[in-house]
């Protein structure tokens, strides 16, 4: 997951993951069609993505549903893990 250094302090989740997967935010925006604002203010925690934009981060990103929510500050403690 994200570590805390001092290059992440001060850095959103949603930011963190972001980098972590060497996208920036034009490239994000264009691969999953969302304006500049929209995506700043998921960063921002101003608001919040559709189920069907964080299931398109969560791809972009190569990060679990959970891992995702988790970045948006939604509790997933006791939301069991899918077992095929």
């Amino acid at each position: 997951m994200i570590e805390e250094n001092p290059q992440t302090q001060g850095k959103s989740p949603l930011r963190l993951l972001r980098e972590q997967a060497g996208l920036t935010r034009p490239q994000v925006r264009q691969l999953i069609g969302v304006s500049e604002r929209r995506q700043a203010d998921w960063e921002s925690g101003k608001a919040m993505p559709s189920v069907e934009n964080v299931v398109a981060l969560a791809r972009l990103y190569k990060v679990s549903l959970k891992t995702m929510c988790k970045s948006l500050g939604i509790d997933v403690k006791d939301v069991p893990d899918d077992t095929n």
